[in-house]
C-alpha cells in the first residue's frame, strides 16, 4: 500500500518530472498548437466528408483524439523514461505498487489533457463555425474529464511493456491507431460490426457517445456508465500487467538498464 504522504511526494515528484521535460515555453509553442491543429484537421476532415451532425459529429470525436496525446501518447512513455535513466530498480526497492506511482505522477499528463480540450473548445469550435457546439458541450466537460482518466488508464496499460528488457512504445502508439479507427470517434458506430467489437471495450468510445448524446438532448447516463466500467477494467489491467512486469524484470535483472 501507499500512504498519503508518499502519495503527496510521489504526484509533486511527477509534476516537477514534467515541469523538467516540458517547460511551459515548450507546452505553449510546441504542445497545444500540435493538439489544436489535430483537431482542426479531424473537424474539417468531417466537414468534408459531410458526416451526420452537420460538423459536430467530427468535432465532438476530434476532442477525444485531443486528450489522448497527453493520456495515451504522453503517459506511454513514463516507463521508458523510468528505464532510460537508470532509477528503474529504485523503484523496485521502494515497495510501493508500480502502477500507483505511475498512476500518480500521470497527473499533469491528465491535466495537460484536459486543458487542451478547453482550448479546442475555445478556439477551433469557433474557427470551423462550431462556435455553438462548443457552448453547447459545456455541459459535458465533466464527461469530458472522466474520458481523459479513462484513456489514462488504458495509456498506462500500454506502456507496462517498457518495464520489461526494452523500454519500447510500439503498443501504446498502436492503441493511438486503434482509437482513431474503432472508439467511433470519427467512424460513426455501426459502420463496420469487427470495429465496433474492438471499440467497447476500449476508452473514449462510450464517453463520446454520451458527449453526442448530451448535444442531441437524449439519455446520455448508461453510456456514462459503461466508459466508467471500461476505465476501471483498463486500471485493474494496468495494476496486473506491472505488477507482472516487476516481477519479471526482478528475476531476469532487467530493471536497471533499457
Amino acid at each position: 500500500m501507499i500512504s498519503s504522504e508518499q502519495a503527496v511526494a510521489t504526484a509533486r515528484l511527477g509534476v516537477l518530472e514534467y515541469l523538467a521535460a516540458n517547460p511551459w515555453r515548450v507546452i505553449t509553442t510546441t504542445q497545444w498548437p500540435l493538439a489544436l491543429a489535430q483537431c482542426l484537421f479531424y473537424t474539417l476532415l468531417g466537414d468534408l466528408a459531410d458526416g451526420p451532425g452537420d460538423g459536430s459529429f467530427a468535432f465532438a470525436g476530434s476532442l477525444g483524439l485531443v486528450l489522448a496525446l497527453s493520456t495515451v501518447g504522453g503517459i506511454g512513455a513514463l516507463p521508458g523514461t523510468e528505464k532510460w535513466g537508470g532509477t528503474f530498480h529504485r523503484l523496485h526497492l521502494s515497495g510501493l505498487p508500480p502502477a500507483v506511482v505511475f498512476g500518480l505522477r500521470s497527473v499533469p499528463y491528465v491535466v495537460n489533457g484536459f486543458v487542451t480540450v478547453i482550448l479546442s473548445m475555445a478556439v477551433v469550435g469557433p474557427v470551423t463555425g462550431h462556435g455553438r457546439v462548443s457552448l453547447e458541450l459545456a455541459p459535458a466537460l465533466p464527461i469530458l474529464l472522466l474520458m481523459t482518466a479513462t484513456s489514462a488508464a488504458a495509456g498506462l496499460a500500454a506502456a507496462s511493456p517498457a518495464m520489461g528488457r526494452r523500454a519500447e512504445v510500439v503498443i501504446t502508439n498502436g492503441l493511438m491507431y486503434l482509437l482513431v479507427v474503432t472508439s467511433g470517434l470519427l467512424i460513426p458506430a455501426g459502420t463496420a460490426p469487427l470495429l465496433d467489437a474492438v471499440g467497447t471495450v476500449l476508452p473514449l468510445r462510450h464517453g463520446v457517445l454520451a458527449v453526442r448524446a448530451v448535444l442531441d438532448g437524449r439519455p446520455w447516463l448508461a453510456e456514462v456508465g459503461l466508459e466508467c466500467v471500461v476505465g476501471i477494467g483498463w486500471a485493474v489491467l494496468a495494476h496486473l500487467l506491472y505488477r507482472r512486469q516487476a516481477a519479471r524484470a526482478r528475476r531476469l535483472g532487467t530493471d536497471d538498464f533499457a
